[in-house]
């Protein structure tokens, strides 16, 4: 069992200390080794909406012919794979954990490949249900994750499930645990993800045949949601470079808060039956959350002069978490 207080707050992660998985490409831990139990929490809950996703779109495609939700799917998975593989050779400037299955040499946990599907597939599919237009379509996609991960965000550092690297200056400025880069390329890169979604998914042919330009620009969706997202960071990026950490953090809160306000000037009445099979994993995350939140409240009790818990790690916040929590529920 590794202690929590055995976690540098600098540099590496605990589980790039793992030679033995280091050298692996595929590695697998006992449960019961895990540094947390909530490790094993997040695997279950993450794999269940997995699981969920591809059954909701697997019976969409199956229900009305249309293979737009398999599509959304897979532009999910791939851009979350290519997302994620490439900040770990490129930025490196956070670590996973240990989880029962580590890919990639112990850098990669298998959850996190499932998060991505998960995640984005169930925002996406519940936005498209408001039948707004691309753009508004686009900008909600954004701000419905953003609200649903700091949620996610604001738990994993305080109890190991990753670790920033806070001496590094892509990383400032924070808001306690998390940095607002993380707030900001959740925000603005799910939103890009929203409009190739919408593009390429749906609004192209509808057919199980699709022709060779759509299954390219599926195939090509990672590439460009990650350049259109790195295009829209600039603004950010300028600020936070040159040291003008509030003024980063407030182009944040106002672009975000202005996403939301465009998202709720422009929802509509839903006109078709609820899909309770769509609601399932939205409502198990947040209150899933929820729970995990409530089993660790002593974390936000007990903290030293540096602003660390009794494990050693940077506390999240609670009330960006019960804010994301309340209105992920109310939508």
């Amino acid at each position: 069992m590794i202690e929590a207080d055995a976690i540098p707050n600098q540099h590496i992660s605990y589980a790039m200390r793992n030679a033995q998985a280091t050298d692996s490409l595929v590695y697998l831990n006992s449960p019961v080794n895990l540094m947390d139990w909530t490790h094993l929490a997040i695997e279950l809950l993450i794999t269940a909406g997995f699981v969920l996703a591809v059954r909701h779109a697997w019976t969409q495609w199956q229900s009305n012919e249309n293979p737009a939700a398999i599509r959304t799917l897979v532009v999910c998975l791939l851009y979350g794979l290519v997302m994620d593989i490439t900040s770990y050779y490129t930025v490196e400037n956070f670590w996973h954990g240990e989880f029962t299955v580590m890919l990639l040499y112990n850098r990669l946990p298998l959850y996190i490949v499932f998060f991505y599907p998960a995640f984005l597939y169930h925002v996406y599919m519940t936005v498209r249900r408001f039948d707004l237009d691309p753009l508004t379509e686009a900008i909600s996609v954004g701000f419905v994750s953003g609200l649903l991960y700091q949620v996610f965000d604001n738990f994993g550092p305080m109890v190991g499930w990753w670790i920033w690297q806070t001496d590094d200056p892509t990383t400032w400025p924070y808001l306690n645990s998390v940095p607002v880069t993380s707030y900001h390329w959740m925000f603005l890169f799910s939103g890009v993800l929203g409009w190739v979604v919408r593009r390429f998914c749906w609004d192209g042919p509808a057919s199980g045949h699709a022709d060779g330009r759509t299954r390219l620009a599926i195939g090509l969706s990672p590439v460009a949601i990650i350049l259109v997202g790195t295009l829209l960071f600039i603004p950010y990026n300028l600020f936070a470079y040159n040291g003008m950490l509030g003024a980063a953090a407030a182009l944040h809160a106002l672009s975000f808060s202005a996403a939301g306000l465009w998202f709720l000037l422009g929802i509509g009445k839903v006109s078709e039956p609820r899909d309770t099979s769509l609601m399932l994993f939205p409502l198990v995350y947040l209150v899933g959350h929820l729970l995990l939140y409530v089993a660790k409240a002593d974390l936000f009790f007990n903290i030293d002069p540096d602003g660390l818990a009794v494990n050693g790690l940077a506390v999240g916040n609670p009330f960006a978490a019960m804010a994301g929590i309340i209105a992920g529920i109310a939508i």
